[in-house]
């Protein structure tokens, strides 16, 4: 239940995502650009990919609370606090009438989160700042959340109602770790009647209840169960470890008030199976001690030998078999016992001492021995190292992910570069001379057709059979003026060649407007080519505008590789720190754990040398009566 709210937040803040990654794909190209990050993040989430979510997010253009929210989430996953409680305080601070503020459940929801996190980090003072801004709504949702957090940050100053409320948190999951907090404060108050009533009742609630059929909840009134079911459904094995630890509670309480019959009662039946076994067996060990049933402590102790290796229950469980051997003056038994417990003590000590060598980044990731296992698990300073390690460990997997997509950006972005330098330096002075050509070609043709317009009829504006008549009209005139320089009869040639030169004359007049439009046309499909080619010498302008750009951005992921590089260097670093504490406090706790078991050890020895000197003696003893 501590970690139920676990990743929660990111949950709430995710939209329903589509079955296949093209579906994705279609839902991005339908959405507006500002929902495209987030929901490319919601994606990577759902693949288990953090750190891709977060650099999808980072790239945004806009960030909005819901954004920002989920940015913290994923810093939180990270193990990136300082940057996850930056940008949640930030998201709190807006009031409900901030345009793009959260709803409040949402607020709840991770105010709850953050405020477990500082209490799992040690700091209550924090845990209780964020835990105050918690408002729940009028539909009760997160209330078990927000009590069991103020149990576990003013404990054992809780508040005790004057009866349990079982209507209340009906709908709680929360609601049997709120009551049995309550019940134990209670005992701790001289109240352990009501504390063991409490109980009761609560064991009554988390049972389960004969099941009846469609047709007996239909005609019996109570078909509304049949879709409202009463209370919060709970699954199979977490409703099995809620019954035995309350029964456990109430042997507890039994115990403290020296009732070791009705505890006796509780725990002889605890079922073997259940997660609370261990605590189980060692409550059942002090009941046995205390009404010395001594047949039934030695199976309970090695029990306890068998199931808690590495453990100082074992341990002691080992020496007390001796003990209880011996006071029931078995001692050849009792002295057996000794000699195989003080073997068990060397063995135990050199198999911890062969599984604490020192731990590696790969074996927090493939698995632990048995030994280092079990001091991560059992203590939660440690655990938060093996988590701090691995989430490291995590940054630097991506990073090598991120080196390659940087090394391709670098790679495009040199490419692009080249290919501008290129059309600047060569395509470029080629449009400009082609325009120049084309330009000055352009002007001298504008010239001669408006000096031949202003012609009466030059040929240089004729074309086709009409051009090839007026050539042949000027040749014959040249002929017939040199003719009459030589004062050669000319008969009527003059004549006919006035009305070919007027015939040809009008049909140069009727097709002039014709003519216009053609040479017009020509000019402005000149004028388009030119213009064209200013286009492109503009476009080209542009991108040369684009060339300090790509070399600002050339420059800038330089520096980013830089910095991943020195990041990198950076991880490894810091994992090698929190490795190097990791196994330092794993060496003092195997040091700790040997001097405990060496204490032990010597203890045993002196109940086997007392033992042993009864043996001789009762062994001389029967000589001496059997001599006599």
């Amino acid at each position: 239940m501590v970690k139920r709210l676990s990743c929660v937040l990111l949950l709430l803040l995710t939209p329903p995502l589509p079955l296949a990654a093209a579906s994705v794909q279609t839902t991005l190209a339908t959405a507006p650009i500002a929902e495209r990050h987030y929901r490319q993040a919601a994606w990577s989430f759902y693949l288990q990919q953090p750190a891709q979510a977060l650099e999808t997010l980072q790239l945004a253009s806009q960030h909005d609370a819901r954004t920002r929210l989920l940015e913290a989430g994923l810093y939180l996953q990270l193990s990136m606090p300082q940057h996850a409680i930056a940008l949640i305080d930030t998201v709190l601070s807006d009031t409900a009438a901030s345009p793009g503020a959260l709803p409040q459940a949402l607020k709840n929801v991770a105010l709850l989160q953050f405020a477990r996190y500082q209490l799992e980090q040690g700091d209550k003072a924090q845990a209780r700042a964020y835990l105050q801004q918690v408002q729940i709504t009028a539909d009760h949702a997160w209330l078990g959340q927000q009590l069991l957090l103020e149990q576990l940050i003013n404990w054992p100053d809780i508040t005790l109602p004057s009866a349990p409320e079982f209507e209340r948190l009906s709908q709680q999951p929360e609601m049997p770790y709120i009551i049995s907090n309550q019940a134990l404060v209670l005992a701790q108050t001289d109240q352990s009647d009501v504390a063991l009533d409490w109980l009761a009742q609560l064991q009554q609630q988390v049972r389960t209840s004969e099941g009846q059929g469609f047709w007996q909840l239909l005609f019996s009134g109570q078909w509304r169960l049949l879709t409202e079911p009463e209370g919060f459904i709970y699954p199979d094995e977490e409703r099995e470890a809620l019954s035995d630890y309350v029964s456990l509670t109430q042997a507890q309480l039994h115990i403290q008030r020296q009732e070791f019959a009705a505890a006796d009662a509780i725990l002889s039946n605890f079922a073997a199976d259940s997660v609370l076994n261990r605590n189980a067996l060692q409550l059942y060990s002090h009941i046995l001690t205390e009404q010395r049933h001594v047949p039934s402590l030695l199976a309970v102790l090695q029990q306890q030998i068998r199931l808690q290796p590495f453990s100082h229950t074992a341990w002691l469980a080992a020496t007390r078999i001796g003990e209880q051997l011996e006071r029931v003056l078995q001692v050849d038994d009792a002295l057996g016992a000794y000699r195989w417990a003080d073997q068990y003590y060397l063995q135990q000590a050199q198999q911890m001492q062969q599984q604490a060598r020192p731990v590696e980044v790969s074996q927090l990731q493939q698995g632990l021995s048995g030994w280092q296992e079990l001091q991560i698990n059992n203590d939660s300073q440690l655990f938060h190292l093996q988590q701090a390690i691995l989430s490291v460990q995590q940054h630097l997997t991506a990073a090598a992910q991120r080196q390659q997509r940087l090394t391709q950006l670098q790679d495009v972005t040199n490419l692009k570069l080249a290919q501008q330098q290129q059309l600047l330096s060569t395509r470029l002075p080629q449009l400009h001379q082609q325009r120049d050509a084309l330009q000055q070609q352009f002007s001298q043709l504008q010239q001669q057709i408006t000096a031949a317009e202003q012609q009466p009829m030059s040929v240089s504006l004729w074309h086709g059979q009409p051009y090839q008549q007026l050539q042949r009209l000027s040749r014959a005139e040249q002929r017939l003026a040199l003719l009459k320089q030589q004062q050669q009869p000319l008969n009527n040639y003059p004549q006919r060649l006035e009305r070919l030169r007027g015939l040809l004359q009008w049909q140069y007049s009727n097709s002039e407007a014709e003519r216009h439009w053609q040479r017009q046309k020509q000019l402005r499909q000149t004028a388009d080519v030119l213009a064209q080619l200013e286009q492109q010498m503009a476009a080209l302008a542009r991108q040369g505008n684009k060339t300090e750009r790509l070399q600002q951005v050339q420059l800038r992921l330089g520096q980013l590789s830089n910095n991943q590089q020195q990041l990198n260097l950076a991880l490894l670093s810091k994992q090698q720190q929190l490795l190097a504490e990791l196994n330092q406090q794993l060496q003092q706790r195997l040091q700790q754990q040997l001097a405990r078991l060496n204490d032990l050890q010597r203890h045993n020895k002196e109940s086997m040398a007392r033992v042993m000197e009864r043996v001789l003696l009762q062994s001389g003893t029967n000589k001496n009566g059997a001599s006599l």
